[in-house]
């Protein structure tokens, strides 16, 4: 139909009302099919009187008009494509998958715009008829011309401005030089003359049907094997996975359709099941934060790798399922920060009980954990993988300080052969001093009889070495599950309570410090914590950090002990000091120091064994 000249036509007709109630002429526009989303309902087609019986008028009136809706549907184009150019229109090599694609939804873009015209909408009359038959004449001659001359047909240019065009419409900017483009235009040319033909044939009465082109469709599955290739080992493992399984519960919820199937409906109706599921419901901030982005990513590398033709369907969410506030406050997982009260529970308890028989395992044999890394943490605020990853070359004494490195380099250690450490963000990266009294509780006398164990480098913590032979290696796994159980199932702590709320615990310390004794240089207590930024609760409270941040080495450790030993908790009641505290219990049970040197010393073919299952 005339819809398709170019690119930029829409389907204009004009026409004149059936029932004689009007001598006036009207236009009927259609919005382009990629945009339909964007719009209500009511304005997927476009009727307007032009107050004018004369014809010669009307199409000037009819211009107008016209030009208004096409700048409209236009900027909706736009607005669709600038929302993801790094997927959406960049590049893509063309495939024999991708060209029947293309060409597949030029031949159905014709049928609806067909069917529209003759069944939908009031018909055709004579004059636009008498139109259709004039284009599909001339694209006929021109498809033709292409077919039998190649780049040496006088259309060929026109063509490929309209091809170009048509793949944008699409989602996908192609390249002429492509060794596949000449076969996309000649695939295009016998699509737009089998398109022609037939409409000449229903123009003359028959009831010819469109073939319904049969593509090669990509289901939402085979995104599983294209995520892990474009993702795996790029990101960590619990990024990765989580975001696996986020698209693998699309995949249940949706089936296994293709993609191009997909539409903002059917995303909006996941996410606003998994909001109101019976079992294990998300937040909202899940839901519509991480779960959304996952399935915009998965999508977008869909349409990159030109596994799919449609617009991305998450682009399309004009609205977002919701919780109400009840819901979504119930939802929240908070982290809370440990009152004087729990403290005292938690040194009081079978936790600081040395000879306790209540824990099992590596708990039972490192008591070093058991008392230094709660310790630590409450006046470090370290995440708990920043203290369970603790090495003996990461304590040292500089001018009469002890110094506390946070670091991933395990460079000659006993460790060096094995998993390697990680920490959340380069900010982690921090020298701080001891603080205080943990030295007075013997912290420094425990780091050397640590040294005095080992020549070179080793774990404070050995119950903390992860398996290289396990699945997923993890630093510390054995004693944040037993610190949990210890809270939850012992001492009673409610939800919101665990390693991470020594963290908040130790920052609403150093608020209450500066808000009564003044406040601290800018950005040291987060420089302290290994935090960037200042939490929304001490914005007010803290200077305006300056861009400082982004460079050098951050604080120089010796000058922040003055501001450090002011953080103390007076109310609580401490633990003795190591050595006491221990009774003359062993500090690490022998034979875990002895199951962990054997693993160190096959870690290689762990390693090899870990290759092996991941190859």
């Amino acid at each position: 139909m005339c819809a398709n000249k170019t690119n930029n036509d829409m389907p204009k007709r004009l026409y004149k009302r059936s029932d004689g109630r009007s001598p006036n002429w009207h236009i009927r526009l259609t919005a382009p099919t990629e945009i339909r989303h964007l719009l209500p309902s009511d304005e997927h087609e476009i009727r307007r009187s032009l107050r004018t019986p004369d014809r010669k008028k009307a199409l000037a009136v009819a211009a107008r008009v016209e030009a208004k809706f096409l700048q409209q549907w236009e900027t909706l184009r736009a607005t669709l494509r600038g929302a993801t150019p790094d997927l959406a229109l960049q590049t893509v090599g063309l495939t024999e998958s991708l060209i029947t694609q293309i060409v597949g939804a030029r031949l159905v873009s014709w049928s609806d715009t067909d069917r529209i015209e003759r069944i939908e909408q009031e018909g055709l009359d004579d004059e636009s008829l008498l139109e259709i038959e004039q284009h599909c004449a001339e694209t006929d001659a021109a498809m033709r011309s292409i077919l039998a001359q190649g780049q040496r047909s006088s259309h060929w240019e026109s063509a490929v401005e309209n091809i170009l065009e048509w793949c944008v419409d699409l989602g996908y900017r192609v390249d002429t030089t492509d060794p596949f483009f000449p076969q996309l235009v000649r695939d295009f040319a016998t699509v737009e003359k089998q398109a022609q033909a037939i409409i000449r044939q229903r123009n003359a009465g028959e009831t010819l049907a469109f073939p319904v082109p049969e593509l090669d469709q990509s289901c939402l599955s085979e995104m599983q094997a294209e995520y892990t290739t474009h993702k795996g080992g790029k990101v960590g493992r619990k990024m990765f996975t989580t975001n696996l399984s986020i698209w693998q519960r699309f995949v249940e919820f949706c089936g296994d359709v293709p993609l191009d199937t997909v539409t903002p409906g059917l995303v909006y109706r996941f996410l606003d099941d998994r909001l109101h599921a019976d079992q294990q419901p998300w937040s909202a901030d899940y839901a519509l934060g991480r779960a959304k982005n996952t399935l915009k990513e998965f999508f977008g590398l869909a349409r990159t790798l030109g596994l799919m033709t449609v617009p991305n369907p998450v682009l399309g969410l004009e609205i977002q399922p919701t919780l109400s506030p009840e819901q979504a406050e119930a939802r929240k997982k908070p982290r809370f920060p440990y009152s004087g009260t729990q403290l005292n529970a938690l040194f009081a308890s079978d936790w600081y009980d040395p000879t306790s028989s209540k824990f099992t395992g590596t708990m039972r044999q490192d008591l070093a954990a058991r008392y230094w890394a709660p310790l630590i943490c409450l006046f470090h605020g370290l995440r708990v993988r920043e203290v369970v990853q603790l090495h003996s070359h990461d304590i040292a004494s500089v001018e009469g300080v002890l110094l506390m490195k946070i670091q991933v380099d395990l460079t000659g250690t006993e460790s060096g052969k094995g998993a390697g450490r990680k920490l959340k963000t380069a900010s982690t990266l921090r020298t701080v001093p001891v603080h205080p009294t943990l030295v007075r509780l013997g912290f420094a006398e425990f780091v050397d009889t640590v040294r005095q164990r080992h020549d070179i480098g080793a774990p404070l913590f050995p119950s903390a070495v992860p398996n290289p032979d396990g699945k997923t290696p993890m630093w510390g796994r054995a004693y944040e599950q037993a610190f949990l159980r210890h809270l939850h199932k012992r001492l009673g702590f409610g939800p919101g309570f665990g390693n991470h709320s020594f963290r908040h615990t130790v920052e609403d310390n150093i608020r209450d410090i500066q808000l009564l004794e003044g406040l601290w240089p800018a950005g040291l207590s987060q420089f302290y914590t290994g935090r960037k930024l200042p939490r929304d609760a001490d914005k007010l409270l803290l200077r305006l950090q300056g861009s400082e941040i982004d460079y050098g080495k951050g604080y120089n450790p010796l000058h922040m002990v003055e501001h450090i030993q002011r953080i103390r908790f007076e109310k609580v009641t401490l633990p003795p000091a190591f050595t006491t505290w221990l009774a003359e219990q062993p500090v690490t049970d022998p034979q875990l120091l002895l199951r962990n040197q054997s693993r160190h010393r096959h870690a290689p073919v762990a390693a090899k064994r870990a290759s092996q299952r991941g190859a």
